[in-house]
């Protein structure tokens, strides 16, 4: 089945698809990485989250270098990282708990996440 066949499931109500772009430590073993993406999927479960899916895209030159001080103070300075795209359906008010999650997490190094409206042509 070609990607262009793939049929996207439909946003059950109350819920909205969003779709979060993380930028993971380049280090990470791969243990370590699948041990993350299993965190945050069972994160957006227990919020309400449905159809979660992960593409790992790998590692990637960041645009600049990015500095992020971790919990024990240590700062370090990152020119590449494991990019991770997690797409998704859940609840607005779920999305608070995942963002403070992403940003406290000494793995990832960057997050943004975004709501994805469906255009009425």
């Amino acid at each position: 089945m070609a990607l262009e066949d793939k049929e996207e499931p439909q946003c059950p109500p109350g819920l909205r698809q969003y779709e979060t772009m993380a930028v993971l430590r380049p280090d990470m073993t791969e243990d370590e990485r699948l041990a993350l993406i299993q965190r945050y999927e069972e994160l957006l479960v227990a919020g309400g989250g449905m159809y979660v899916e992960v593409f790992n895209r790998g590692v990637i030159p960041l645009a600049y270098s990015i500095k992020k001080r971790n919990k024990a103070g240590e700062s370090n300075t990152y020119l590449d990282g494991i990019y991770l795209l997690f797409t998704y359906f859940t609840k607005p008010e779920s999305m608070a708990v995942l963002e403070s999650r992403l940003k406290a997490d000494d793995d990832v190094i960057r997050s943004s996440t975004f709501k994805i409206r469906k255009r009425k042509y």
